[in-house]
C-alpha cells in the first residue's frame, strides 16, 4: 500500500471540482424542465457525475500502486495550455479562447496542415455552437473585452 501523495490528491481535487459543478448545475440551472426538456446544465451535470465516480474509483485504487509518480514535460504543456485557456476566457470569452487554442495546438504541437486545421475548427465550432448555444442554451462566459463591447 502506497502512502498518501499526488496519486490521491489529484483524484480528490478533481472530485471536489465535480461536486462544485454538480451543485452549481442543479441549483442554478436545474437538470430537466418538464415542459422544454434538458436545461443548460443537463450535459455538464451528467459529465460531472461520471467524472466524480471515476475519481472516487481512482482514489480507492490508487493505494494499491506502489510505484513513484513520474512527471514529463509534455504533461506540463497540457497544464500550461489549460491555465492559458482559463486566462484567455476571462479576457476574450470561452468560445474564442478555445478556438485560438485549437488552432495553436493543431499548428504548433501537431503540425497539422492549414486546410485540416480550418476544417476541424469549423466543424467543432459548428458542433459546439449548434448543440450547446442554440439547442441547449448554455451561457458561455464572454470575457472582459466582450463585456466592454456589448
Amino acid at each position: 500500500m502506497s502512502k498518501f501523495g499526488v496519486k490521491q490528491i489529484v483524484p480528490l481535487a478533481i472530485a471536489a471540482i465535480c461536486v462544485l459543478f454538480i451543485y452549481t448545475g442543479l441549483t442554478k440551472f436545474g437538470f430537466w424542465d418538464a415542459t422544454s426538456g434538458p436545461t443548460p446544465a443537463f450535459v455538464p451535470t451528467i459529465i460531472s457525475v461520471v467524472l466524480f465516480v471515476i475519481c472516487v474509483l481512482g482514489f480507492i485504487t490508487s493505494f494499491k500502486d506502489t510505484k513513484e509518480s513520474k512527471f514529463y514535460k509534455e504533461e506540463f504543456l497540457v497544464i500550461g495550455a489549460a491555465v492559458l485557456i482559463i486566462a484567455a476566457t476571462f479576457l476574450i470569452g470561452l468560445l474564442p479562447s478555445l478556438a485560438v487554442f485549437l488552432v495553436l495546438w493543431l499548428k504548433l504541437v501537431e503540425k497539422t496542415p492549414w486546410k485540416t486545421t480550418i476544417i476541424i475548427l469549423l466543424f467543432l465550432m459548428a458542433l459546439v455552437i449548434g448543440v450547446f448555444v442554440l439547442w441547449l442554451g448554455v451561457p458561455f462566459p464572454e470575457g472582459l473585452i466582450m463585456d466592454l463591447i456589448g
